[in-house]
């Protein structure tokens, strides 16, 4: 009984080390794809989303003349980096799940090759990418604008983990919809716009109407962007009924289960796709 205890471990370690490896030979094969379509390497790979970043701040930074959440208006550019970041983390990583199966479909020959194994790779990506762009961006913040506020990093680390499990949840779910029912593919563009408008990514939840409070406070795009904000500076106004990692993780683990239920009930047909 026990040798068979030992070589059921043995298989379940050789497995995860196997799968580990294909992971990161798809990390790899991701990086090197991203990077040889434009210019200047690494950097040209970073600069496109910098300049996106940089184009929001200047054009929000100048309209918003006023403090936000209780702080004063010196605090609006962490306020946007915030928002912005996590907001396009969020639908990067559910974009490029959709499609991952169509950019990696002839690897799937390789037996050891799974559909699974697509996403993990470019949430692992995506995942550093806007973490890097994150750090670099906030450093140029506080340099130039002389200010250093960084009351609870572990709370922004979290909700930065929560936010890409999520959308590995969510994006493995419409993975699978999207290539059984390619009208779901549609469906994932259009919400972009109204999500992009109510995730808080330029206003704080204490500005909103009381009696709408509730509704937006559902969203997680939302719920993530507001605890970060509060990590950075925690005189930064939350109301802890609304908005609450508990919350947060909770939704995580719910679009995780979700998108790996209907993900192993529908593998084999991915593979013949």
């Amino acid at each position: 009984m026990e040798i068979l205890k030992n070589k059921k471990v043995y298989s379940i370690i050789k497995g995860f080390i196997k799968q580990k490896n294909v992971v990161s030979a798809l990390v790899y094969r991701e990086l090197k794809t991203r990077i040889s379509l434009v210019r200047f390497g690494f950097f040209g790979v970073l600069l496109q989303p910098l300049g996106t970043l940089t184009i929001f701040l200047l054009i929000f930074g100048f309209i918003r003349q006023r403090g936000v959440g209780g702080l004063d208006v010196s605090f609006v550019p962490i306020f946007l980096i915030c928002g912005i970041i996590l907001y396009t983390l969020f639908f990067e990583i559910i974009i490029r799940s959709i499609n991952a199966i169509e950019a990696n479909k002839a690897l799937f020959f390789y037996r050891q090759v799974k559909p699974i194994d697509t996403i993990l790779a470019r949430v692992y990506v995506e995942t550093g990418l806007f973490a890097f762009l994150f750090i670099i961006v906030t450093c140029a913040i506080f340099l130039i604008f002389e200010i250093f506020t960084l009351d609870d990093l572990p709370l922004i680390f979290a909700n930065y983990i929560i936010l890409a499990l999520t959308s590995f949840g969510l994006g493995t779910f419409f993975m699978v919809a999207g290539h059984r029912y390619p009208l779901i593919k549609l469906f994932v563009t259009l919400i972009q716009r109204p999500l992009f408008l109510t995730s808080g990514i330029f206003f704080s939840l204490e500005n909103i109407p009381q009696r709408f409070q509730p509704f937006i406070s559902w969203n997680p795009i939302l719920q993530a962007i507001e605890m970060t904000r509060h990590g950075f500076n925690e005189d930064y106004i939350i109301n802890p009924d609304k908005i609450s990692i508990t919350y947060s993780l909770a939704f995580a683990i719910v679009s995780c289960t979700l998108g790996l239920w209907v993900y192993s009930n529908n593998e084999k047909i991915l593979r013949t796709l």
